[in-house]
């Protein structure tokens, strides 16, 4: 039986850490082709502009002639350049937001979602307005195209992922699933030391309302056909983690500059190198 050779990476934040676009199209697009990968997936964040997303993964596409490129989309991609609409209904070239792909000669279905969050991973989970003036004022994700609200969002995500797995029941798949937000809250990082003070605790509470949605995790764990989850939109080091049969899987590069250093290497591409996921599926 022949093996499919996928590739998962998130959260390049290819503008945030300066690096030149040329470069790295060609360093993905060599390792991607010496390493013979049927499929390279991306969960998310790439640039600060949808437009220049999109044409990164199309570029890639055409220099990866014997790999195919599906991705999804982070909060950043939809800072600019992208309307709700685009986002949700959209079939751009690659771009696989509620959609799915059946792997060849096999049981095995990709299913992709960007997924988004309801606060629930915060302790003001049920003062909703509260969080909401945060972000309004803090956060950057006020600037993306929402005429509904997070939990309007976060409950859409939950509509369209249901459908997707009842399809894929239907259809004897097993499911790889590919999503931005985390699906489980125990997949956060421990409370770091320095949040000590009232005020930090705040923003911290306030930061993990924006991190993801049990309710996604629940759903892919009850559904006994998810075998992994590769999730991003967490930077730093973050176990796998089993529950149920479902293996949750993370690999974001990060940021790295003057204020913050998430690589633990010394360029993007060893960074890279080093989260980036390569499973083989039957």
């Amino acid at each position: 039986m022949i093996e499919i050779k996928i590739a998962i990476s998130s959260d390049n934040h290819l503008d945030v850490n300066k690096v030149n676009i040329s470069d790295a199209l060609e360093f993905q697009a060599h390792w991607l082709n010496t390493n013979h990968l049927d499929y390279y997936l991306y969960a998310g964040d790439l640039f600060n502009d949808f437009s220049k997303t999109k044409a990164y993964f199309e570029q890639l596409q055409q220099l990866t002639t014997n790999t195919r490129i599906a991705y999804i989309l982070g909060n950043h991609d939809m800072l600019n350049n992208l309307s709700f609409s685009e986002a949700e209904h959209s079939h751009f070239l690659s771009y696989i937001h509620n959609q799915f792909i059946d792997l060849p000669n096999s049981d095995w279905r990709i299913i992709g979602n960007n997924g988004w969050y309801d606060y629930s991973f915060s302790t003001y989970h049920d003062q909703l307005k509260k969080v909401q003036t945060w972000k309004n004022v803090y956060w950057l994700d006020s600037s993306i195209d929402q005429p509904i609200s997070d939990q309007e969002r976060m409950a859409t995500v939950i509509a369209q992922v249901k459908y997707q797995l009842d399809l894929a029941k239907d259809n004897n798949k097993s499911v790889l699933f590919l999503t931005h937000f985390a699906p489980r809250q125990e997949l956060l990082a421990a409370k770091p030391k320095e949040v000590n003070t009232p005020r930090r605790e705040r923003f911290y509470q306030m930061v993990n309302a924006m991190m993801g949605s049990d309710r996604l995790g629940n759903l892919l764990e009850d559904s006994n056909i998810v075998r992994y989850v590769f999730y991003g939109h967490l930077h730093g080091i973050h176990p796998p983690l089993t529950r149920h049969g479902v293996t949750y899987l993370n690999q974001s590069v990060g940021v790295s500059n003057k204020r913050i250093n998430e690589w633990q290497k010394d360029n993007l591409y060893d960074k890279w190198l080093t989260t980036t996921r390569v499973i083989n599926l039957p």
